[in-house]
């Protein structure tokens, strides 16, 4: 790696780089898979400093180049791999292309997508019963599962519990954990049936007895709470628990401090440090540093990826990458972090190709993607 590639990554990181860097810098990339690796690792490093801290370039390098020598082995081997699947590949659209003129009803979509690194989520989870044991959920296949004296049920993308009354003297309980890039739903015993969204995990007993019935989240997910008289439902999240008897409700999670509690049905209670609020349906209570907030909102803008849609009304374009890259599972860095702010409106099909949601994104005039492995850089 030259000086100046050197010096090209750190002002594309800075936002400073100029047209022709980026383009030096790109035509870089292109040149070998070990490149994007080197580029990834060294912007994984980056991201660790805090965008508050200058960058000290010299140490930067020496932990990639530390970190290569560690794992010179691994990464050759995987390298090439990578290498024979991209020959692969190349020969496919070779042949591709020839039926293609034989027969006009092919579809080289089937290519583009072997290509691709970056993929749309889908539909998977890891469930952890009790201390050790851990079962991976994926798409398809119908199941049934035991856990403990309670056999469960895999239906469909569904993980589905009995109801077991000889078992509602054991206190048991299960986690229910989407990677990036996954989500998955679940019916837990009373009939309550949650939506767990990317990168997100839910704790919850086997089976429910005593006049509560809790779980605990973190990150995202939809709930439907069955009515059980004289039963609350509760939901811990960090220091917030929302109450309910029977209603359809988001609660959005994750680390940056912020927890959401959107209102579709009925009526729940949201506590935080003392302080209650009672939301009405197409209310929203956020949760912030600053304490409690109710406002109203527009619901379908904080439900629609249960149900296969991204919906942005007036967001920043920072928030809107947030959300994709955990269901895309990418890394991205801004050319100018100016961009972070803009503000766009769209609705995008969470199942289409990265690529047809940047093109997308890109009609705005304002904003563009290069991408290399899983890495986006997004460029002005």
């Amino acid at each position: 790696m030259t000086d100046e590639i050197q010096h090209i990554i750190i002002a594309s990181l800075e936002g400073s780089a100029t047209d022709s860097e980026l383009i030096i810098l790109h035509a870089w990339l292109e040149e070998s898979v070990e490149n994007v690796a080197l580029y990834e690792d060294f912007c994984s490093i980056w991201r660790q400093t805090g965008k508050e801290m200058r960058y000290d370039a010299d140490k930067g390098w020496k932990q990639i180049e530390a970190h290569w020598v560690k794992n010179i082995a691994i990464r050759r081997k995987r390298l090439m791999i990578h290498w024979l699947e991209v020959v692969a590949v190349i020969a496919l659209f070779i042949t591709g292309g020839v039926w293609y003129w034989v027969d006009d009803s092919f579809d080289h979509s089937d290519f583009q997508i072997a290509v691709r690194q970056i993929k749309p989520g889908s539909k998977k989870a890891v469930l952890f019963i009790g201390e050790n044991r851990q079962i991976e959920l994926s798409e398809g296949r119908q199941d049934s599962l035991f856990c403990g004296r309670t056999m469960l049920k895999k239906e469909g993308n569904t993980l589905v519990y009995s109801d077991d009354v000889q078992s509602h003297d054991i206190e048991e309980y299960n986690r229910l954990v989407t990677p990036r890039g996954g989500e998955y739903s679940v019916v837990l015993s009373d009939g309550t049936k949650v939506w767990l969204n990317a990168e997100s995990e839910l704790k919850y007993p086997v089976h429910f007895k005593g006049q509560e019935r809790k779980v605990y989240l973190k990150g995202e997910a939809y709930f439907d709470v069955a009515k059980r008289n004289g039963q609350k439902f509760i939901v811990c999240s960090d220091k917030t628990q929302i109450i309910v008897l029977g209603t359809e409700f988001n609660i959005k999670n994750y680390e940056s401090g912020i927890i959401a509690t959107t209102l579709i049905e009925g009526s729940v209670l949201v506590g935080y440090d003392g302080e209650e609020c009672r939301l009405k349906p197409g209310q929203q209570a956020t949760i912030d540093a600053n304490g409690m907030n109710v406002r109203e909102v527009e619901t379908i803008l904080y439900t629609a990826w249960k149900d296969g849609f991204f919906v942005y009304r007036d967001m920043t374009l920072d928030h809107i990458l947030q959300e994709l890259s955990r269901w895309y599972d990418f890394n991205y860095f801004y050319q100018n972090e100016e961009l972070q702010t803009l503000r766009l409106t769209a609705k995008i099909r969470k199942f289409d190709s990265v690529e047809d949601i940047f093109e997308i994104l890109k009609t705005t005039g304002q904003v563009d993607f290069a991408v290399h492995g899983k890495t986006v850089t997004v460029l002005k």
